[in-house]
């Protein structure tokens, strides 16, 4: 038990230490067996002076140990009641980082640096939530991905909540800011007490719906009462947005977002400390559209700005390493590249096509399925499951693998 507590391991050790010193010295003294030799030696008056030592440092270190360990029971006493307070939250599970998801090293560099910049720019006039647009299979989620975990890996990351329109009945968008509140509580020592306070003088927050109740008292709320000012970046991505339901279903998530929720008394995004920054991704829809553009605060990007030659040169390289080591040549890299047409994840299943075994066909041959299919009968692949692929070949997934 006390070798878990991680301020005890000084105390420990440097007893431990000085047990080893003193059972050093009994032992050499021992081997001194002529009573009169020591007595020449003055040995007597020697070993009194290194005793009276032994206890004194024993008798510090004890005292030590006693006043850390009374400060760190107290500490996890209090840790515990704020684990009881925050216990019963409404928590999207699944809902979080999926590593899984990230681009491929080495693509998608330039835009991913962009990025990075702007959460590390500071200033009053700088955006607080950046809009990654773009159509479906053109890697936003990757990217958002990507920066999430490179920030977790640095501790700067905040939260990173994913929509799924396959999980539209758990309901996530009832579910998004008291989950963000739970991850910033777990990653804040500050943060944790101020929200079990919260929780602690209104318990029905613990499990609202009304996700304006969760923006205004579960996050605004106690981040002010816990927020220093490290200037250090605190990231939030809100991933595919486009897949939280129907436009009911996200609009105060967009008001509140856009700080036009119609209620004077909800918080707006700017009131969060400066060095707070959000990434949401979604396809452009008419709805979303409506209330982020032209928003001082919102700052778009499109993957349609994003140079053809870029997205080539990406996706060329996904599809090289995904198919290493099966007699594929730079054209045939290249040649697949062309017929994404920017679209990584027609990369990724024409590459899944190509390397799962089917009777009768040799990587090449499916190979050569995929790119003389006609590009017009592509996108349905993006809009469903199973996925049509490309031409007359159908695919179906179901799994999260490793793209841009």
């Amino acid at each position: 038990m006390l070798g878990k507590i991680s301020s005890m391991h000084p105390i420990l050790g440097k007893i431990s230490q000085q047990t080893r010193e003193c059972a050093d010295f009994i032992k050499n003294y021992s081997e001194t067996k002529n009573f009169g030799k020591r007595l020449i030696k003055n040995v007597l008056s020697e070993t009194d002076d290194t005793i009276k030592k032994f206890n004194d440092v024993f008798d510090k270190l004890m005292q030590s140990f006693r006043d850390n360990l009374i400060c760190d029971v107290a500490i996890h006493v209090h840790y515990t009641e704020e684990t009881l307070e925050l216990s019963g939250m409404t928590y999207a599970e699944d809902a979080g980082l999926d590593p899984g998801k990230q681009c491929l090293e080495g693509t998608r560099t330039e835009i991913i640096s962009h990025i990075t910049e702007w959460i590390h720019s500071t200033g009053d006039n700088v955006p607080r939530v950046l809009w990654l647009s773009g159509p479906a299979g053109k890697g936003k989620s990757a990217i958002a991905h990507t920066i999430a975990k490179s920030f977790e890996d640095k501790g700067g990351l905040g939260s990173c909540y994913s929509f799924d329109r396959q999980r539209e009945a758990d309901g996530r968008h009832k579910k998004i800011f008291s989950t963000i509140a739970r991850d910033l509580a777990d990653r804040d020592p500050e943060m944790r007490g101020a929200l079990a306070d919260a929780v602690k003088t209104a318990p029905q927050l613990k499990t609202t719906k009304d996700i304006a109740q969760q923006w205004q008292k579960l996050l605004i709320g106690p981040l002010k009462k816990s927020s220093r000012s490290t200037g250090e970046p605190i990231v939030i991505t809100i991933d595919a947005l486009d897949e939280s339901g129907g436009e009911e279903t996200r609009e105060d998530l967009l008001r509140i977002l856009a700080g036009k929720h119609p209620n004077p008394a909800v918080p707006k995004i700017t009131d969060l400390p400066g060095n707070f920054h959000f990434i949401v991704t979604s396809r452009p829809l008419d709805d979303i559209e409506d209330q982020f553009c032209g928003v001082q605060h919102i700052r778009q990007m499109s993957m349609d700005d994003i140079p053809r030659a870029d997205a080539e040169r990406d996706i060329r390289t996904y599809v090289s390493t995904e198919l290493e080591g099966r007699n594929f040549q730079d054209r045939e890299f290249a040649v697949l590249a062309e017929k994404a047409e920017g679209l990584f994840e027609w990369a990724r299943l024409a590459c899944r096509y190509i390397k799962k075994s089917h009777a009768g066909l040799s990587s090449m041959e499916c190979y050569q399925a995929v790119v003389s299919s006609d590009s017009a009968k592509r996108s349905p692949l993006l809009h469903g499951t199973p996925f049509d692929c490309i031409s007359e070949i159908s695919l179906s997934d179901g799994t999260n693998t490793r793209h841009s």
